[in-house]
Order: structure tokens, then sequence, then C-alpha cells
């Protein structure tokens, strides 16, 4: 039994799945309340010259909510960009030091955003949005959020990587995207 077989490694595995389900949910619904607001509020001024207030900045903030969320979820299935074509040339035990190599370096630069996403949090504390008066900090919060999450998804990345025996048959495991729907696991 390798280490990614092991029960420790499956219920890692099932509390990502678990945490995936989760953050999808929350991108409908931001979906959802966009769509309400912006279509009611549509209706609403042309229809009976009328409006809903809030409506602006509560769709504003669920669409950032909706591209950060997207992002983790992005990361944690392999969908963002990616070019493999170099990369499955190489032989496999390169594959899978240049896929810890890239891990750090995208570590590195969600640390980077983890810090400017705290201190923009941090400033937007004191802030309030004009029309609800809730806090910037709800802005800049998902920032920091989503870089977090990436972090320790990549973590877990490497970990994996690391445990995982040099052979073809693990490929899959040395790579930051997918070519295609049939790549994914």
């Amino acid at each position: 039994m390798t280490i990614l077989e092991s029960p420790v490694f499956q219920s890692v595995a099932a509390i990502t799945r678990t945490a995936e389900k989760a953050l999808t949910y929350v991108l409908g619904l931001c979906v959802l309340v966009m769509l309400l607001l912006v279509f009611g509020n549509v209706v609403l001024r042309y229809g009976f010259n009328s409006g809903i207030t809030i409506s602006e900045e509560v769709a504003r903030m669920s669409f950032v909510w909706l591209i950060f969320l997207g992002t983790v979820i992005a990361f944690r299935t392999k969908q963002h960009l990616g070019v493999n074509m170099l990369l499955d040339r190489l032989p496999i035990m390169a594959q899978k030091i240049i896929h810890i190599l890239r891990q750090l370096i995208i570590m590195w630069i969600l640390w980077l955003l983890m810090q400017g996403g705290w201190d923009q949090m941090v400033i937007g504390l004191n802030t309030s949005l004009p029309v609800t008066g809730w806090s910037q900090a709800l802005f800049s919060g998902m920032v920091w959020f989503s870089a977090i999450a990436m972090f320790v998804l990549a973590i877990g990345d490497i970990a994996i990587a690391l445990m995982t025996p040099a052979d073809r048959s693990y490929q899959h495991r040395f790579r930051t995207a997918v070519d295609s729907v049939e790549d994914m696991e």
C-alpha cells in the first residue's frame, strides 16, 4: 500500500472534496444573488421607476467572491492555464522536480497575495461601503482567503508529489494543469 492509498490520505482527500463542493454551492449562491439583484433592479427601474438601493454593492461583492472562490476551485481541479508539451517529453523524475519547484514559486506568489490581501483587509476594516455600510474588508478579505486556500492546496500538492513514486502511472500528479477532461482524476 502506498501513502496515497493510506486512510489518512483518503480522509484528507474526502475533506478537500467536501470543501470544494461547499465552495461550489457558494459560487452558485453568488451567481443567484447577482442575477436576482441586477435583474430585479432593472425591472424595478424601467417598470416602476424605483430600484433596490443596495443592489450595485451587493452584486459587485458577489462578483468579487465569485471570481476569487472560482480561482480556488480551479486551482484544486487543476483547471488553470498550463502548457504540458515540454513537460511530457522530460523523464518522470525531472517532471516531479519541476512540479515541486513550480509549486514553490506559486506558493511564493500566494504569500505575496496573502500579505497584500491582509494589508488591504486591515485598511478596509474601518472603511464602510456608502450604501450598505458594510466593511470594505469584505472585498479584500476574499483575496486573503483565496490566497490562503490555494497556499494550503499547494502544500498538499507538494506533499503528494514527494510521496508519489517517480513512475509513469503517477505522471498526472506532477501537473498543475490538465490538458483535457479525461486527464482529471
